[in-house]
């Protein structure tokens, strides 16, 4: 196996800010672009990051640069591992969604930059490599308009994401490549202005860092934000394979979508992304490696009674016994067990917990106002493993946010695997969670069957709850109520809470919670309180009921009621009331304050329109 590098070093760096200068036509200390390249020739986990800028270098800057440093890009572009059918050690994850488009928008452009080379480690040309790559990307990018990113609204991942879109709009030779990348670039941005609060990209995330989540001021699309929407003012982090978007020519952000990010008008917004397991199969054609496999691996859907068959086939087609990720999946690499289709009732028995690794689908459910904004997941899987998915964050003013978690354990203790789920990453076990405007209610279950894998479960839920930022908190057995500003919350549980660092702690085996959060009217703090006693919220077997605005009644993971009436948890592609999309002819419109957008995926063909 590969020496993996760790995520500090992984992450850092991602591009060398020298390509600011360069694309100034500023001639540069050529340090940091060797430094990439040889990142890149060690072929270290997230190494393909860094062949986005060596690429972007070689096609734009390469007069710049000295002949030495010129041959060394070309050498590592020649002799890289562009994808998983390819012969060689390395310590690289090819398989999550933006790690996909990041190497074939790698493989797509070195073939064209260099069609008639041979590539030292598949031995094709560049022009074999290219036409692989194309027909890739564009099933990627048909994936992306019909069913949404599976790492929804993450503010990781949407970064990683956009820079190879960028490359593509700018450098694909085919024109119905690089008009569709566009319109995935726009959809993207569209999220980003949609589920933003004081310019920051803050809604629930199928994928979600402890630091992101705890401080919107360290997430890695912030840059984006500010170039795209005008809201954010701070220095620029020239390091982060954002700044491929900061210098990209030619592409103009719709005005429609910056008016939405800069809105003070309370919206709600609700969008489905993504597929269940049990619906991946009926959706994904055809059921070869290419399509319904990396459909998914994108998911992170290993060791699922769906999905285990496709991955061990894949898993002994490609060699991958020394992959950093994968190498336990050799404790099923059994012939008898792969005859006789033992693998999925295997899966059943054993229970893994990696099973929550899976991105499923996700309902989005996103209340946003001028003074806060609620995000959440609408059931999602509840009672099963969690991973990274982050299913729910209350944003108020000054990037103060609340959200909850049952803490998990790494079901690997190596450097490649070792950081989720956590203490504040992911949930060891899901909770059911329904949303309704400006009230959440949410119920754990923590008594569900062990897994295979699963560390020493833990029987707590904590709040990240910031006591030191908020402008006043009351708190009591099994209510606090806070203020920040003119916005005040009130956090209902079961339990009576402990009070640990920045956060509310309540131990048991089920427990139950409701959120609800409003702005003041003239400040009156106390009012809020007495509208919310601690009688308005009850749990008693496998029902929380609450009592506000509206009569609220969760019965666990069945359905939720708002005032007698069932609310259905499943969101279609757009339900927001400014979007219209028809996805029988891949058409797509937005129309708000005067201002429209329009989409043809299928024609390559975006219309904008000022007010």
């Amino acid at each position: 196996m590969q020496k993996d590098v760790g995520m500090n070093v992984k992450m850092n760096q991602k591009c060398f800010p020298e390509i600011i200068q360069l694309s100034r036509g500023e001639r540069v200390d050529e340090g940091g672009i060797l430094a990439a390249v040889d990142f890149v020739n060690h072929r270290y986990d997230c190494a393909d990051f860094r062949v986005l800028p060596l690429i972007k270098t070689y096609m734009c800057y390469r007069d710049l640069l000295s002949q030495e440093t010129v041959k060394q890009i070309k050498d590592a572009l020649l002799g890289f591992k562009y994808w998983l059918d390819e012969p060689g050690i390395d310590g690289m994850c090819y398989w999550s969604e933006n790690h996909q488009l990041i190497f074939h928008t790698a493989a797509y452009l070195a073939g064209e930059i260099f069609p008639e080379d041979v590539f030292s480690n598949s031995g094709e040309t560049g022009r074999e490599k290219q036409l692989k790559a194309a027909q890739r990307i564009r099933t990627w990018l048909e994936q992306k308009f019909a069913f949404g990113m599976i790492e929804w609204l993450s503010n990781t991942y949407y970064e990683e994401d956009v820079a190879p879109l960028c490359l593509l709009i700018e450098h694909a030779p085919d024109h119905h490549v690089r008009e569709r990348a566009t319109i995935i670039l726009d959809l993207l941005l569209l999220d980003m202005a949609m589920h933003s609060f004081e310019g920051f990209f803050v809604g629930t995330s199928g994928r979600c860092y402890e630091v992101q989540k705890r401080d919107p001021r360290m997430a890695d699309v912030n840059d984006i934000l500010k170039h795209a929407f005008g809201i954010l003012d701070h220095p620029t982090d020239q390091t982060k394979l954002s700044t491929l978007f900061l210098i990209m020519k030619g592409y103009e952000v719709p005005s429609v979508f910056k008016k939405i990010a800069r809105s003070q008008e309370t919206m709600i917004i609700r969008q489905g992304m993504g597929h269940d397991l049990k619906e991946v199969k009926t959706a994904i054609y055809p059921h070869d490696f290419d399509h319904l496999g990396m459909y998914f691996w994108q998911m992170e859907a290993f060791t699922h009674p769906e999905s285990i068959e496709m991955t061990m086939a894949m898993f002994q087609a490609w060699k991958l016994e020394t992959n950093n990720f994968l190498h336990d999946l050799k404790m099923v690499q059994m012939p008898i067990l792969r005859k006789l289709h033992l693998l999925p009732f295997l899966v059943k028995v054993l229970n893994p917990a990696t099973q929550g690794v899976a991105i499923q689908r996700a309902n989005i459910y996103t209340y946003r106002t001028k003074h806060f904004l609620l995000s959440s997941q609408q059931s999602y899987h509840p009672g099963e493993f969690g991973d990274q998915q982050h299913l729910w964050q209350l944003t108020l003013p000054e990037g103060l946010t609340i959200f909850s978690t049952h803490p998990g354990s790494p079901m690997f203790q190596d450097a490649a695997r070792n950081f989720s789920p956590s203490y504040w990453v992911g949930n060891g076990i899901n909770p059911d969670s329904r949303q309704h405007e400006n009230v959440l209610i949410l119920d754990y279950h923590l008594r569900q069957r062990r897994g295979f894998l699963e560390s020493k479960r833990q029987y707590f839920v904590h709040f990240h709850f910031p006591f030191h930022l908020f402008d006043e908190v009351i708190a009591h057995d099994t209510v606090v109520y806070a203020r920040k500003t003119h916005t005040a919350v009130a956090i209902f549980a079961n339990r009576p809470h402990e009070v640990g660092d920045s956060e509310l702690i309540y131990r048991g085996k089920r427990l139950c919670f409701a959120v609800v959060v409003e702005a003041l009217e003239h400040g009156d703090f106390d009012a809020f309180q007495t509208r919310y006693p601690a009688t308005a919220f009850s749990c008693a077997f496998r029902r929380v009921a609450f009592q506000g605005t509206h009569d609220y009644l969760l019965n666990y993971n069945r359905d939720f009621q708002v005032d007698h009436q069932v609310i259905e948890p499943r969101q279609s592609r757009y339900d927001v009331p400014f979007i219209a999309h028809t996805p029988h002819n891949n058409h797509l419109s937005v129309r708000y304050e005067g201002a429209e957008y329009e989409a043809h995926f299928t024609e390559a063909i975006r219309k904008m329109k000022e007010e």
